[in-house]
């Protein structure tokens, strides 16, 4: 599977954090890789109409909120090596983002089945579109399966393929997010709201961060006890930033009316600083899609200064993942040609604390 950063442009809509430029470069991709997995279905003689199946299924699911999250491993990659990737370090680094892109896909989608979400990213759930319902069960595994057909693929003869496939494992298997304490950070908030936040930071921010170190030449075992753990350094930094991230997004859905089924920070505050009458309206009428409850709702948010509240927790965040930022040494890899230094992290706090919306 050859990849080309020339090809014709797929389908396009720049972030907000990244240039428009290094998001097309990364999104043209696309057609090949899904033809190389489409082609993987043809190869086992499977029928036509599976093959649109599985083709709408990548389609609709793979460009979702978290697309960005994928570039972000092309982003830290020449953030390390401080220059632009050639094109075989590009082709690397965009395949484990796109790898990262269907990795959220699947979370997404399995998501959305348990919770009964009926929209996501501002478009029906996939269990809810048309043709689809149970078969989304199914579909979940051909996303997740997605990820180590392209590991096999492109990195299989890599030095530090195994690397690649332990991380990809630990990072979705539920023992990981068993104790979220256990490390160095400690979440402000109960068991339960941790597991979540912790979930959203590895996925989303440790995630490509640490595929970037790998590829980046970061040793991922200590050959001795006073080596120096590189990945502790990184966690230690994308932990909080990532339950910033996951407040915010939860902060602006609650101003939006999109109203989550499952438990938020803002519910949380009502429930710890609000009155009874406050969250007896709130547990009468949270979750609930209909107009008149999710205006109860946010009315609720209102009375309990949400908005003064999350302003304060936002200054707080910027402030003290700043100092860890400040904090990190410039460190560099074994073979010397890359260096674990601030500037990523401060780029992706300084995007964070500037969104609006």
């Amino acid at each position: 599977m050859n990849i080309s950063r020339t090809q014709e442009r797929y389908w396009s809509t720049p972030s907000a954090v990244t240039s428009a430029v290094a998001w097309d470069q990364f999104e043209i991709l696309y057609p090949t890789i899904r033809g190389f997995l489409l082609s993987q279905f043809e190869a086992h003689s499977m029928p036509q109409d599976a093959i649109e199946y599985f083709t709408r299924c990548l389609d609709y699911n793979t460009f979702t909120g978290k697309y960005k999250t994928g570039l972000l491993v092309v982003e830290a990659a020449e953030a390390f090596k401080g220059r632009r990737l050639d094109d075989s370090e590009y082709q690397k680094a965009a395949i484990l983002g796109w790898m990262v892109v269907f990795l959220h896909s699947y979370f997404s989608v399995s998501d959305g089945i348990v919770n009964q979400v009926t929209t996501s990213h501002g478009k029906l759930s996939w269990h809810h579109v048309d043709g689809v319902g149970s078969n989304a069960l199914n579909d979940v595994l051909l996303l997740e399966g997605a990820v180590y057909q392209l590991a096999r693929e492109h990195f299989r003869k890599e030095p530090y393929y195994v690397d690649l496939l332990e991380l990809l494992h630990e990072t979705r298997h539920p023992s990981f997010f068993r104790n979220p304490v256990s490390h160095t950070y400690q979440f402000p908030i109960d068991s339960q709201r941790a597991a979540t936040i912790y979930k959203s930071a590895i996925y989303s921010f440790y995630l490509p961060m640490a595929l970037s170190m790998i590829i980046c030449g970061f040793p991922v075992e200590k050959a001795s006890p006073t080596d120096l753990n590189y990945y502790d350094f990184v966690l230690d930094i994308l932990l909080p930033l990532g339950e910033y991230a996951q407040i915010q997004t939860e902060y602006f859905e609650s101003r939006s009316g999109n109203l989550p089924k499952t438990r938020s920070w803002c519910y949380d505050l009502v429930r710890s600083a609000g009155s009874p009458e406050q969250f007896a309206t709130l547990e009468s009428h949270f979750g609930k899609e209909n107009t008149t409850s999710q205006l109860h709702v946010r009315s609720v948010f209102a009375e309990a200064g949400i908005d003064a509240r999350y302003s304060q927790y936002a200054e707080d965040a910027y402030t003290r993942i700043g100092a860890l930022i400040d904090a990190l040494p410039e460190l560099r890899n074994p073979g010397g040609d890359a260096v674990l230094g601030r500037a990523i992290f401060r780029t992706l706090l300084e995007d964070l604390h500037s969104r609006t919306d």
